[in-house]
């Protein structure tokens, strides 16, 4: 009898380790974008190249928008879903209803200065999402040096190998494409037409300019809190765009990680720091634990220096640790959040209970009061560590 009791008290203590060992949020490198090591160089004489090496503008797709009246944008799409503000002085508007045609619209004065294409359904001409960077290669005037202009101001941006892999800058007459392309499957993820202004107060590649520096105003406190929601709001709506395109299904904002990732971003900013592991509120375990959040399993994403949601998702989706977090099936959930350019994307899978407790809610609202299967059930149970 006391044997067996010793056999029960060791397989109870070995389930326990196992419990925190399989239990405790997995941790990759956090990323820091171009944005941290880009040169800004002014220079007493630059050869002005502007119309050199330009392509056509296109005459159709949705790149046209660009430089017309936000009246010509509700006419053709209607009212966007979302409006929100940036720390560029432009206002975004998200169309988000269907990930097949997601896109965005930066408004400046009821005028558009950019717009940002996510959806394989939007008109994009004269690219397609999805198309492969061969076909882009051989289809578009690429080189390593782009000049814009504002004014009397010039500005060459000067790409990295890296840049000419996943994100090209391609010149039109008065316009801009950066074309955001996936280093594993080499498609074009997403595409942001622009105008020099634009483009230039992003500042996305390392930059030498001669007359005056075109400089944005930084954001009210108040008004960067609200820039810091719509960024984590971006962030979700990035996250979900990506997985289906990846066929895997979107998953569910949750209240609670959003808290717990702006906290983390806020933290990251304010102590000067970039790490999973707060000097004050500790690892990524402890953080949800703090919040009294369960869990299966978790992992977290950071990034910093980058100038908006759009490029961090894309800093994540080519970096091989952070592409595994964001496209593995067994999380269901996700939080994320901003503070200025610190970035913060909490992933969950949430405790078997939980689980179970959604399906019951799920079968109580059928109105055939069909009741959940046991094979249902046992699936689930098979996601538990």
């Amino acid at each position: 009898m006391k044997a067996l009791l010793r056999i029960l008290m060791l397989c109870g203590a070995i389930a326990i380790i196992g419990f925190m060992f399989f239990n405790t949020p997995k941790e990759n490198e956090p990323l820091e974008g171009p944005n941290t090591n880009s040169n800004i160089i002014p220079q007493t004489k630059l050869k002005q190249e502007a119309a050199v090496g330009a392509m056509t503008r296109p005459q159709t797709g949705i790149s046209t928008l660009i430089g017309k009246d936000t009246q010509t944008v509700l006419e053709q799409y209607g009212e966007p879903a979302r409006k929100e503000p940036s720390s560029f002085g432009y206002q975004w508007w998200v169309y988000n209803d269907d990930v097949s045609t997601f896109f965005m619209v930066g408004v400046e004065k009821n005028v558009v200065k950019q717009v940002y294409i996510a959806g394989q359904n939007i008109d994009a001409f004269p690219f397609k999402v999805g198309q492969k960077r061969d076909e882009i290669y051989r289809m578009t005037i690429i080189d390593y040096e782009v000049a814009a202009t504002v004014g009397d101001n010039i500005f060459i941006f000067s790409m990295s190998e890296e840049d000419m892999q996943t994100r090209l800058l391609v010149k039109f007459d008065g316009l801009y494409a950066q074309l955001y392309i996936d280093r594993e499957t080499s498609e074009l993820q997403g595409i942001r037409y622009t105008d020099s202004e634009t483009l230039v107060l992003h500042q996305p590649y390392e930059m030498s300019y001669q007359g005056e520096l075109v400089r944005r105003t930084p954001p009210s406190s108040f008004l960067q809190q609200e820039i810091d929601v719509a960024s984590a709001k971006q962030l979700d709506d990035l996250l979900n765009v990506t997985r289906v395109h990846h066929d895997l299904p979107p998953l569910e904002m949750d209240n609670s990680l959003e808290e717990v990732a702006r906290k983390h971003s806020e933290d990251m900013k304010v102590q000067n720091f970039l790490a999973h592991e707060s000097p004050t509120y500790g690892d990524l375990k402890k953080r949800l634990q703090a919040n009294n959040i369960e869990y299966s399993d978790a992992n977290e994403n950071l990034a910093t220096a980058y100038f908006d949601a759009i490029e961090a998702m894309h800093g994540w989706t080519n970096s091989p640790e952070h592409r595994k977090v964001l496209l593995n099936d067994r999380f269901t959930r996700v939080g994320s959040g901003a503070f200025v350019d610190y970035y913060t994307q909490i992933y969950l899978e949430p405790a078997s209970s939980q689980k179970m407790d959604s399906k019951e809610k799920d079968s109580e609202g059928q109105t055939n009061e069909e009741p959940v299967s046991e094979d249902s059930i046992e699936k689930t149970d098979q996601l538990s560590p």
